[in-house]
């Protein structure tokens, strides 16, 4: 379908017929995510008091973002006056916003709406700056111990600290085993009694 009959059809919704009805369910076949494509499908469906319309509803409905425009859409009197201004329907703005598959939006959101995501936006940016300047301003022994996985300390690692004279992770180290290996937690209870006597 191209792209100017398209948009007449959305301009002029009283043009759809059985012709149209063949070339919108190409398009949404080919375009499950284009909102408006499902919108004038529907539409055209109502119009023509088509048997399948309900269930092509109950699959547009999952398509179309809110669904209480669709209702109107679909529901809305075709008017009889053709002089009647564009900007009195619901037909021409969405014409003008939902050229293209895949676009999600159906109405221009609000100032307010712009506003509360900037504002969503700029908290979720401060709080990561925040964290990134407590991670800089953290000392590098209290951050190394912060990305040591528990779940990787063996009995070799803790021995290795002990060697290295790294006896406050050697002690870490052994707690961490003594949890994770109840059955153990005498012998690492005993080996943790062993660096404490030589810090002192």
């Amino acid at each position: 379908m191209q792209k100017n009959v398209f948009y007449n059809y959305l301009k002029h919704p009283e043009t759809l017929n059985q012709e149209s009805l063949t070339e919108l369910k190409t398009l949404v076949k080919n375009y499950p995510t284009f909102q408006s494509a499902w919108m004038l499908l529907l539409k055209n469906l109502k119009i023509l008091d088509h048997p399948d319309f309900e269930q092509y509803l109950k699959q547009g409905a999952i398509h179309v973002a809110d669904r209480r425009i669709l209702y109107h859409f679909i529901h809305q009197e075709i008017p009889k006056n053709e002089e009647q201004s564009p900007a009195e329907t619901l037909v021409d703005p969405l014409a003008l916003e939902y050229m293209t598959p895949g676009f999600y939006r159906l109405q221009e959101p609000t100032e307010q709406k712009d506003e509360s995501l900037v504002d969503l936006i700029r908290s979720i940016r401060k709080k990561e700056v925040t964290k990134e300047l407590e991670e800089v301003d953290q000392p590098v022994e209290e951050k190394e111990e912060e990305k040591s996985d528990n779940s990787f300390v063996t009995e070799t690692l803790a021995k290795i600290y002990w060697q290295q004279k790294h006896y406050r992770k050697a002690i870490q180290a052994y707690e961490n085993l003594s949890l994770k290996y109840p059955e153990k937690s005498t012998y690492f209870a005993g080996q943790i009694e062993k660096i404490k006597k030589l810090t002192n």
